[in-house]
């Protein structure tokens, strides 16, 4: 086993270490722990509030307790406070003392899922349960390396149960679960096929959130069995096939009708969601939090760039959006710029309308539109979305540009981008000299943008074409605000462009954005152009 030329009988202060301490690693090494996985020297320390944790995820200092012994999940991540089991404490000479100073720590301790007090004649397990509530097992010995530590709650969760998250808890809860629950995953071993899985996990658990607001005191179908991993597990996955038949406009894909999740991995997403309330958030929080797979679905490859938060609230402000304004991002990505118009729009009915908050949110929702190619794009917004608002999400799997294929491939485009729908075309298309659309595809769909002077069709760039999608779907008058490379409008290469423009639109405002903004994420000198069609 590793580690065992290690001096593990070194005399510290206190009669509790040899007396207590070193029997529990014995007894853990018999288990079949290795002794890689537990850390004594130094002692563990655990955050004493929520915002030390929150230092602590930060990498800075935090004010903290000493454990006198912790249990991680691997030895490859001792120290690593995502990967914290079981926590224990030996130096509280009465049982009592012992489970209230664990409950404590596990409070703070965000992983951790069990707390073991021995001193050394009797010993208790404390288990900390999906709905934030502790279940104490006494004199029932150290836990085993395949033992289940995630218990269901002692009564079914109802939606009057479900806690808020508070300071950021709900971001630090979506990391760790990217991080180090589903990345260990034995079935999804790519990190793509991991992101969609937790996307599916995500919207099985909203659609739970929202069924059980309707019935506060009924037991919510997102929660652990009582029958341990393999009942939970089976039971999520039947619930997430029913619910690919309801909503085939996102699970486009009609082999997606199981998770491809193993067993463990379901159990520990469902025991970190479970308690909590993804509905009833501030809608700035969850827009917070979800900014952890927005960076996680990156795909620069494809011309896929992160839109930084302080561009899109700048040009959101910008494009002055109103209650009266329909919006649709035809390039939506995770939903940044969506996200940041339907917030705008909600503010604005609470403030000029005095509408009731629900209300405001459920309106803003119908006017926000969002497509995108990519399936865990769709997923990741529509999860965002229908956690901020109530009713219907508009944003829809499928290819904008080539709308020759609709009426086969995505019917359900054909309705929500009909010409001429939208009073506000917000977007970050994706770009690059590599990402064209084929002179055969713009024959098709008639882009006169990518037509010569011959009357000829050429491969274009995709972000220029994106500029006649939006003409498209703009009213007469309509607003268009898209982030273009600045190349577009300065090269000689391109300087035909500004006459196809002068016929289509008004520049109404560029505006700078710097360099560093983008910085780790794309190298090409961009700006966001702001336009009013004729």
């Amino acid at each position: 086993m590793p580690g065992e030329n290690m001096d593990y009988n070194r005399t510290l202060s206190g009669p509790e270490h040899q007396q207590v301490r070193l029997p529990v690693i014995e007894e853990l090494a018999k288990a079949g722990w290795s002794r890689d996985q537990v850390r004594w020297q130094p002692e563990w320390r655990v955050p004493k509030s929520p915002h030390d944790a929150a230092q602590r995820e930060g990498g800075k200092s935090f004010s903290s307790w000493p454990v006198d012994l912790a249990l991680f999940d691997d030895s490859a991540h001792v120290d690593d406070w995502q990967h914290v089991v079981v926590l224990f404490e030996f130096k509280a000479p009465e049982l009592n003392q012992g489970i209230s100073q664990l409950e404590i720590y596990l409070a703070r301790e965000p992983r951790a899922k069990l707390g073991y007090w021995t001193n050394g004649l009797e010993n208790v397990r404390v288990y900390k349960l999906p709905d934030g509530n502790f279940k104490h097992e006494r004199n029932r010995g150290v836990p085993k390396p395949a033992e289940e530590l995630e218990l269901a709650s002692d009564k079914p969760l109802t939606y009057n149960d479900l806690r808020i998250p508070q300071n950021g808890h709900l971001r630090s809860v979506f990391k760790r679960l990217l991080d180090a629950v589903v990345a260990r995953d034995s079935r999804a071993t790519r990190s793509e096929a991991q992101l969609n899985e937790l996307c599916n996990l995500l919207l099985l658990k909203i659609d739970s959130d929202k069924n059980g607001q309707a019935s506060p005191n009924e037991p919510v179908q997102f929660q652990l069995s009582g029958g341990g991993e393999a009942e939970t597990a089976k039971k999520i996955r039947e619930l997430f096939a029913n619910l690919t038949k309801f909503q085939p406009e996102v699970f486009t894909d009609p082999h997606e009708v199981d998770l491809n999740l193993d067993d463990h991995s379901i159990q520990d997403v469902v025991y970190e969601l479970s308690g909590l309330n993804l509905v009833s958030m501030r809608p700035e929080a969850i827009s917070s939090a979800f900014q952890v797979f927005r960076r996680a679905n990156l795909k620069a490859g494809e011309g896929q760039y992160f839109t930084p938060q302080r561009v899109i609230e700048a040009a959101v402000e910008l494009m002055e959006i109103d209650p009266s304004d329909k919006v649709i991002d035809p390039a939506c990505g995770t939903g940044g710029f969506l996200v940041e118009a339907y917030l705008s729009m909600v503010e604005s009915m609470r403030v000029g309308s005095k509408m009731e908050d629900a209300a405001a949110r459920g309106r803003a929702l119908q006017r926000v539109y969002g497509v995108d190619k990519d399936a865990i794009n769709v997923k990741l917004a529509r999860a965002l979305m229908l956690s901020l608002g109530d009713g219907g999400v508009h944003i829809h799997a499928g290819d904008s540009i080539r709308g020759d294929r609709w009426e086969r491939d995505y019917p359900h485009l054909v309705k929500p981008l009909a010409d001429e729908s939208f009073t506000v075309v917000l977007t970050n298309p994706p770009f690059g000299q590599g990402l064209k659309v084929s002179s055969v595809d713009a024959r098709r769909n008639k882009y006169t943008i990518a037509r010569r002077g011959d009357g000829q069709y050429r491969a274009l760039e995709i972000g220029l074409i994106f500029l006649e999608r939006a003409h498209r779907l703009l009213v007469s008058g309509g607003r268009l605000g898209i982030i273009l490379p600045e190349t577009y409008f300065f090269s000689a290469t391109y300087n035909w462009l500004p006459d196809w423009l002068d016929s289509r639109f008004i520049l109404r405002g560029v505006v700078n954005i710097p360099m560093e903004a983008f910085q780790g994420f794309c190298r090409a000198k961009t700006n966001l152009y702001v336009f009013e069609k004729r």
